[in-house]
Order: structure tokens, then sequence, then C-alpha cells
């Protein structure tokens, strides 16, 4: 079934003029911008001192379909609209008979009075794929078509936060420069409720000054890609004492074993495609088409600036040895650390 998403420029446009659905299905990946956009949404259909009787929310793990049908058949008092939030509703855990009964609910809402927002922020729709699975499409779809939006919240690219870091950053007391904010974008992957995270601590830091390249270098703790990425780096150029020194602060960080491997892996397969790429006369679009690197164009910049002096059969072997230490930390007992250092050596000498 195909989805008709609405884009999240014309779901604003549409909130600020006034142009409110009977329904909305919200999910991806930015749950920060997500979230704020559901609090926007509410206080924009009743106000503050009418939420008492008129805004009803609801976990989807602990609702009872029958309340929410008794909500949106109800009035609105001393407020223009009765409004439901339901969090976290997954079609695919949900029984059919919820299923026939929350679609009928849809279908029932009246637009004049009524309006649900299913947003999810702690369950994943798409269960790791880059859409949503068949039943949650086949709902949002059915929402769609009875009048309501769905709207995918995917992470930004790097530059389209530059300016929203700015103007963070401004309401701070502090100031930024572009090249500051595209490396804070960068470090945080485009998470905006990480670099949101990040923004608070660099505005302590230069309260009422500008914050510079190297102030975000400093402060800035990043996300465990971002830093297993770092590694991968100092690995391809050889640089033990950089790989070493990198190792022990993400130890430090108390970061598990094997997804730190997987990400480490993750980021020397980047390096391997990106060579093979060049190898074949081929760029950026390419890679990001054929391995969806979506929103994560910078990942592919960065290898393509930092394959050339690797070659395939070196990438290769180090593949090779991060699939060995993969397979020993889940069957040997040996100390992970130890583990993670032998592997880290033998790509050193790779």
């Amino acid at each position: 079934m195909e989805l008709k998403l609405t884009n999240e420029t014309a779901l604003y446009r549409q909130i600020r003029e006034g142009s409110i659905k009977p329904c909305y299905f919200f999910y991806g990946k930015d749950i920060a911008t997500l979230e704020s956009v559901v609090k926007r949404l509410v206080a924009k259909l009743v106000p503050r001192d009418a939420r008492d009787l008129n805004y009803h929310f609801f976990p989807a793990d602990e609702m009872s379909i029958s309340e929410l049908a008794d909500v949106c058949a109800s009035l609105p008092m001393f407020s223009d609209r009765v409004v439901a939030a339901v969090n976290d509703f997954n079609a695919d855990t949900a029984k059919a008979a919820d299923m026939k009964q929350m679609k009928s609910i849809i279908g029932d809402i009246d637009p004049e009075t009524t309006t649900v927002i299913f947003y999810a922020t702690g369950d994943d729709l798409c269960k790791g794929k880059k859409k949503l699975t068949k039943a949650n499409l086949d709902f949002a779809a059915y929402i769609v078509d009875k009048g309501g939006v769905a709207v995918e919240f995917a992470y930004k690219k790097p530059r389209e936060l530059v300016k929203y870091i700015s103007a963070r950053v401004e309401k701070g007391g502090a100031s930024i420069t572009d090249a500051a904010a595209l490396s804070l974008a960068q470090v945080c992957l485009c998470n905006v409720l990480m670099i949101n995270n990040e923004i608070d601590k660099l505005c302590a830091y230069r309260e009422g000054e500008c914050i510079n390249e190297e102030d975000v270098a400093l402060m800035a703790a990043g996300q465990i890609d971002a830093d297993a990425y770092k590694l991968a780096k100092a690995i391809a150029l050889r640089n033990s004492a950089d790989s070493f020194a990198l190792l022990s602060e993400l130890f430090n960080r108390q970061q598990e074993p094997v997804p730190l491997l997987g990400v480490i892996g993750s980021a020397f397969l980047d390096l391997y495609r990106a060579k093979l790429a060049l190898m074949s006369g081929r760029g950026e679009r390419d890679i990001s088409g054929d391995f969806d690197y979506r929103n994560r164009g910078f990942a592919v910049t960065n290898a393509l600036r930092d394959c050339s002096g690797m070659s395939v059969g070196r990438l290769r072997s180090c593949l090779r040895v991060i699939s060995d230490c993969d397979a020993d930390l889940k069957s040997k007992r040996t100390d992970d650390r130890v583990l993670l250092e032998v592997a880290i050596t033998r790509l050193l000498n790779e």
C-alpha cells in the first residue's frame, strides 16, 4: 500500500494557519523534533487552563481502546476541541479486533471537535528498516485516507541544522560560528536531542561568548558512532597512540563491546565501499543511493576522504579481523577489553 507522507514544512504551515486534521501519525528517528511538534500541536489546540477536561494522554501499553472511543465521542468543554495523544501504538502487536475498533474510532472522528495524535517515541515502527512495517504502513495509510496526515521525522542533514543550532545557541546567551555549528551537527550525527544537550553545555562553557570549532571538539561528547569512526580512522592511519586512547575513552564511557565493535566494523565498511567506488569511477551520489546513506551523507564524504591511503586488500583484511573479534567476543571467556585490544593491534599491523 502506498503511503502519502506530509513533509515537516507543510505540517508546520498547516498548524500555523489553523488547518487542523482529525488524526495525525508521527514517527521517525528525530524524536526530539517529533515530541516538540506534539507539544506545539497540543498547545495550539487546547488552552492550558482547559486541558484537564479536553486533553487525554494514552500510553499504548496502558490504553483501553474503549476509553479512547469514549473520549473521541465526547464534546469539548470550555474549549473548541478535544485532543487525545496516543504514544507508541504499534499495529504489529495489536490484536485484529483492537485494530478493527481503532479504525472505526478514526473513521468516526468529528474533524470540527476532535483530534487524535498517534506518535512513536519508544517503539520502532520500522523494526530497524527504512520504511514502516506492513501493519503500521497500512494503519498510517488508513489515517491519511480518513483525512489525517502522516509525517516522518527523519534526521536532518548537517548543513540543514546550522541555522537551528545558531538560533538555539543565541537563546542560550552565546553565539556560534557556522563551522562550529556544522561540526556539532556531525559529531551528534544530526540527533537534535543530543545537539540540544551539547548546546546547553557549550553555552554554559562560553557564557556570552562565541563558540568555535575547538570548543565543540573539547566539550561535545558525541555519539558512539562518531567516536568509533575516529577510532577507525586512527587505525586506518596506523596511529597506535590515538587508537588505544580512543578505545580507552569509549570503555570509560561504559560502551558495550559488541555494539562498539559493530560500529567500528560499520566505519570500516564505509571505507571499503568508498575505496571500491573510487576505483570504479563512482562518487558520493552512487554510494549514497546504493547503500541507503540517507541523512548520513557526511559519512560518505568522510570515507571518500579517508580511504585514499588504504588498499582494498588491507580493508578486506581489517574486516576479517573485525569479524573474528566479533565471534571471539560472543564465544570466549577472555576479558572483552583484552579481545578488542588484540583486534586493534592486528588491525594496526595489517
